[in-house]
C-alpha cells in the first residue's frame, strides 16, 4: 500500500526572500547543523518582516532525560542567541515563575502509549523542568527568551476541543498510523490514543502561536502530517527544523527506556566509565559508531558553543578544566585526545570531520577516545550531579517521578545489587553433589524413557543406576586427585590416554585425542604452589579451581581490547553451572572428570611468545629491590626519592624472560624484548600489555583492589586476514594472585609492605624461615590454609561473590 501523499519529501526552493547581513546571520544560525528543514521562507519572511521568530519545541516525559537532550538544547542555544522566542508544554499545575518554556507535553506523556499515570507525568514535568534549566545553567545558556507553557492551559478548553474533531474528521486511521509510526511504539492493537497523538502535536503549532516547530528527523512525518492538515482547517503552514538522531552506544537509537543505550545526566563517573568502555566503536569504523556520533552531535556543539560564548565576552576560549580541549591545544581546537608520548601524545581537532577522518585512518584508538569521552563526559556532567545531590526537593521529586529507576538513594543508601550469578564459587563438595544429582536426574529420564518404549528396567538396573548416583559424591571425595577433601590436592595429573606435552610450575598441558581436535590442548591447573621459581612439596587445595574461574573471568571481561585462546568453557557456566560447564567438554574425557572439572580449559593451540609481559603500577618485590641499589628497574632509570609501595608516575612495562620447569625467568630492560620477538611485535606487545593493566587496574580498584603489578603471557596465531601476518592472542593465565599483586586500597599506605592477596604472603613466610628459592619445601598447615583464604578472597573480591557481592 502506497504512504500517504503528505509524506513525500520536496526539495526545497531557492529563496526570493532577501536579508540583510545580520538577519541572514540570524537565519544561518537558526539553521545550521540540522539534519534537515522544511519551510525555510516562512522563517525568512518573518526575519525580513522584523517580527520575532517564534518557536516550539516539544518532549514527552515518559522516559528519563539523558545526555542526548543535549543535542535538542544546543540548537536551541542557536535559536536563542539568534532572537527566536521558544515554547515548551508543562502541566499547568506545575507551572513556574522560571521565565524559560520548555514544551513538555503532559497529555501527550500519558496518551503517548499509555506509558504513565497522569500523577506520574506531573512529577516527571517537574523533574525535567528543574533538570534542564539546570543543564541550561551548566551550559551557559540563558533562560530570559524562554517560556514555559502548561499544556492543559489551552488543551482543555472548548476551541482546542472543537479543532481536535475537526482535525481527526479530515484525517484517516492510516494517516494518523502512519504519521505516528516512528515516535509511538508499535503494537499488534494499538490504543486510540496513539492514532490521536499526531494530530494533537499538530494543533500545538497553532495553539502555541508559533512559526515554527523544532525535533529530531524521527518527528517527520508527524511534521509534514500538521503541514498538510492545519491548512485545511484554515490555519497557516509552519516551517519545521530537525536534528539528527543520535545512536545509542550499542549503536541504535539512544533510547531512555534502555540504560546501556545512553547515559543518564545523574550517572555517576564509574557508570559512565562503565557505560562508554562497553560501547561500540569498531576501529576505523563511522557507521554504527555511538562513540563518534556523540562526540559529533554532543560534545563538540557544546566546546563550540563555549568558544563563542567566550568570544562574545571578549575572552580566550575556555581550555583545561571545565573544557573539551588540553591546555597547550592549538587555538580553534574543539576537541582534545590525551596519550602516552610513546603512542603520539596528545592529539587535537578543530572539527568533528578531522576527528572522522583520523579515526578511519586508524590513527586514533578506539580505547584513546573512549577514555577521552569519558572525561569529556565526567566533566560535562559533574555539576549538574553535584547540583542534584545538594537538592533534597529535587531529590524528592525524582523519587514520585521514577520510583523504579531513582538515583536519590546514591545519596544516602546504595541498593543492594542483585547478581543473576552464585554467591561463591562452587567448592569441590558442591561439585560433587551437583554430578549426583545429574547423574540421578538422568538415570531417571532413561527409566522414564525405557518405560515409555516398553521395556522398563529390571529392579537391579534401577538399583545399579540409582546406587551410582548416590556414591558419585563420596568416589569423588575418595580420588586420589580431583578430591573434595579440604585437605587434599590435585598436585599431579594422570590422564593415560592423553598425551602429556609439557608440565609448568602450575599447569599441565595435553594433546586432546580426537582428530578434529589437533588445533587445541589441554590446559589443567593443578594445585602447585611455587615461589622464587621453585615448586612448594605440597600443594593449596583448590588453588586451581580458583585460578581458572578468575583466569575465565578476566579473560572474558578484556576479549574487546585482545582475543584469547580459550574455547571452552563459557565463563558464566564455569560459575554458574559446573555441571553445564563440564557438557562444552569431550565425551573422551569423561573418564578424567574429576580431575579436569572446575580446574580445566580447552585452548586454541598457538606459538608461544618467550617473555613474560609483566606492567608494574606500584614500586615493590624485586622492582624494589633493584631500585634501592641503581635507581633502576629492569635496567630502566627512574625518579630519585621513590618509597617502598609508591605509585610509579604512570605504568611501567618490565618483561621477564619465560623459563621452563626447573629454569628461573630472568628480568630484562624492555629494549631487550625486540631482540627476542622483533620490534614490530615488541611494540604491539608493550602497548596490549599497558592498555590490558590500565583497565584491569580501574576495574580492581572498584572493587576495593590494588593491583601493583601483573604478568601478561601471549601467542601466535595466523592471521586469517593477511597470510604473511600472525594474530596477537592473550594465553595462559590473566590476572590471578599467582600471576598478580592484589593490595587491599583501604589500607594501602606507601613507604611499607603491603598487606596482599596473592603469593606474597607466601614468598615473605619463606624468606623469613631462611628458605627463599630452597628445593624440597614443605608448607605447614597454618601457611597452606591463609594462602588458600587469601586467594579465594581475591577471587570473591574481583567478581563479587560472597561478601563482596
Amino acid at each position: 500500500m502506497a504512504e500517504p501523499a503528505f509524506t513525500e519529501q520536496v526539495a526545497e526552493k531557492a529563496s526570493t526572500i532577501t536579508l540583510s547581513p545580520e538577519k541572514e546571520a540570524e537565519y544561518e544560525r537558526i539553521t545550521r547543523r540540522l539534519q534537515e528543514h522544511t519551510g525555510g521562507d516562512i522563517i525568512r519572511k518573518v526575519l525580513a518582516d522584523g517580527e520575532v521568530v517564534r518557536a516550539y519545541w516539544g518532549t514527552a516525559t515518559t522516559g528519563r532525560p539523558h545526555i542526548a537532550y543535549c543535542v535538542p538544547l544546543v540548537k536551541i542555544a542557536d535559536f536563542l542567541t539568534a532572537g527566536v522566542h521558544v515554547k515548551v508544554l508543562l502541566a499547568g499545575e506545575l507551572a513556574v515563575s522560571n521565565p524559560a518554556a520548555w514544551n513538555l507535553a503532559n497529555l501527550h506523556a500519558f496518551l503517548d502509549a499509555s506509558k504513565s499515570t497522569l500523577q506520574t507525568v506531573q512529577y516527571r514535568v517537574k523533574y525535567y523542568s528543574i533538570l534542564l534549566k539546570t543543564v541550561f545553567t551548566v551550559l551557559g545558556v540563558p533562560v530570559d527568551k524562554l517560556e514555559f507553557v502548561t499544556g492543559t492551559s489551552y488543551q482543555l478548553k472548548a476551541d482546542y476541543t472543537l479543532d481536535v474533531y475537526k482535525f481527526h474528521a479530515l484525517t484517516s486511521t492510516r494517516e494518523a498510523e502512519h504519521a505516528g509510526a516512528d515516535v509511538v511504539k508499535e503494537s499488534e492493537s494499538p490504543l486510540m490514543s496513539s492514532l490521536l497523538y499526531p494530530g494533537l502535536q499538530a494543533l500545538d503549532e497553532q495553539y502555541l502561536d508559533v512559526h515554527f516547530q523544532f525535533g529530531g528527523v524521527d518527528q517527520r512525518k508527524i511534521f509534514m502530517y500538521a503541514a498538510h492538515f492545519l491548512p485545511r482547517l484554515g490555519y497557516a503552514k509552519r516551517a519545521h527544523l530537525m536534528n539528527a538522531m543520535v545512536p545509542g552506544l550499542s549503536g541504535g537509537k539512544m533510547s531512555a527506556s534502555d540504560p546501556k543505550s545512553k547515559i543518564d545526566f545523574l550517572d555517576s563517573p564509574a557508570e559512565i566509565k562503565s557505560k562508554i568502555k562497553a560501547a561500540l566503536c569498531p576501529p576505523g569504523e563511522v557507521e554504527n559508531n555511538g562513540v563518534l556520533a556523540f562526540i559529533k552531535a554532543v560534545l563538540i556543539p557544546v566546546q563550540a558553543l563555549r568558544n563563542e560564548q567566550a568570544s562574545t565576552k571578549g575572552e580566550k576560549a575556555p581550555v583545561g578544566e571545565g573544557s573539551f580541549v588540553n591546555a597547550g591545544a592549538p587555538e580553534g581546537t574543539l576537541f582534545s585526545i590525551t596519550r602516552p608520548e610513546k603512542f603520539g601524545g596528545d592529539i587535537h581537532f578543530s572539527s568533528y570531520e578531522d576527528l572522522e577522518k583520523a579515526y578511519v585512518a586508524e590513527e586514533v584508538h578506539p580505547g584513546d577516545l573512549k577514555g577521552a569521552v569519558t572525561d569529556a563526559l565526567i566533566n560535562l556532567l559533574a555539576p549538574i550531579r553535584k547540583a542534584f545531590e545538594e537538592d533534597k526537593d529535587w531529590q524528592e521529586v525524582e523519587k514520585l517521578a521514577y520510583p523504579d529507576q531513582s538515583a536519590a538513594p546514591a545519596a544516602a543508601a546504595k541498593k543492594e545489587k542483585k547478581k543473576d550469578v552464585r554467591k561463591s564459587a562452587p567448592t569441590e563438595e558442591e561439585r560433587a553433589a551437583l554430578r549426583a544429582a545429574k547423574e540421578k536426574e538422568k538415570a531417571e529420564k532413561a527409566a522414564a524413557k525405557a518405560t515409555a518404549e516398553g521395556h522398563p528396567l529390571k529392579p537391579a538396573e534401577l538399583q545399579k543406576s540409582s546406587q551410582a548416583a548416590a556414591e558419585a559424591p563420596a568416589a569423588a571425595a575418595a580420588s586420589g586427585s580431583g578430591s573434595s577433601s579440604s585437605t587434599s590436592c590435585v598436585t599431579s595429573t594422570n590422564l593415560p590416554k592423553l598425551k602429556l606435552l609439557a608440565k609448568g610450575k602450575v599447569r599441565d598441558i595435553y594433546a586432546l585425542p580426537g582428530a578434529e581436535d589437533q588445533d587445541k590442548l589441554l590446559f589443567v591447573a593443578t594445585d602447585r604452589m611455587s615461589a622464587f621459581d621453585v615448586i612448594m612439596n605440597n600443594g593449596i587445595p583448590s588453588k586451581g579451581i580458583t585460578l581458572t574461574t578468575l583466569s575465565l573471568f578476566w579473560f572474558d571481561k578484556l576479549k574487546h581490547i585482545i582475543p584469547n585462546h580459550v574455547l571452552n568453557p563459557s565463563p558464566s557456566s564455569c560459575l554458574d553451572s559446573p555441571a553445564d560447564a563440564w557438557s562444552e567438554f569431550p565425551r573422551s574425557l569423561d573418564e578424567y572428570r574429576d580431575q579436569l572439572e572446575g580446574r580445566s580449559m580447552i585452548v586454541k593451540k598457538c606459538e608461544v611468545v618467550k617473555i613474560e609481559a609483566i606492567v608494574r603500577g606500584y614500586i615493590t618485590g624485586s622492582a624494589w629491590s633493584e631500585y634501592k641499589k641503581s635507581q633502576t628497574v629492569h635496567g630502566i632509570p627512574m625518579p630519585a626519592g621513590l618509597v617502598e609501595s609508591q605509585k610509579l608516575p604512570k605504568p611501567l612495562f618490565t618483561p621477564s624472560t619465560k623459563a621452563d620447569q626447573g629454569e628461573h625467568d630472568e628480568n630484562i630492560h624492555p629494549d631487550k624484548v625486540k631482540d627476542i620477538c622483533g620490534p614490530e611485535l615488541a611494540e604491539e606487545i608493550e602497548k596490549v600489555a599497558l592498555r590490558l593493566y590500565t583497565e584491569a587496574s580501574e576495574y580492581a580498584l572498584e572493587r576495593g583492589l590494588i593491583l601493583a603489578d601483573t604478568k601478561f603471557e601471549f601467542g601466535l596465531l595466523p592471521d586469517s586476514t593477511s597470510p604473511n601476518k600472525n594474530q596477537l592472542i592473550l594465553i595462559d593465565e590473566v590476572l590471578t594472585p599467582d600471576s598478580s599483586r592484589y593490595w587491599s586500597s583501604a589500607e594501602y599506605v606507601e613507604g611499607k609492605p603491603q598487606a596482599s592477596f596473592d603469593k606474597q604472603y607466601l614468598r615473605d613466610w619463606l624468606i623469613k624461615e631462611g628458605l627463599k628459592a630452597k628445593e624440597d619445601v614443605t608448607l605447614p598447615e597454618h601457611v597452606v590454609s591463609e594462602t588458600r583464604r587469601k586467594y579465594e578472597e581475591a577471587r570473591d573480591r574481583v567478581m563479587g561473590l560472597g561478601q563482596f557481592a
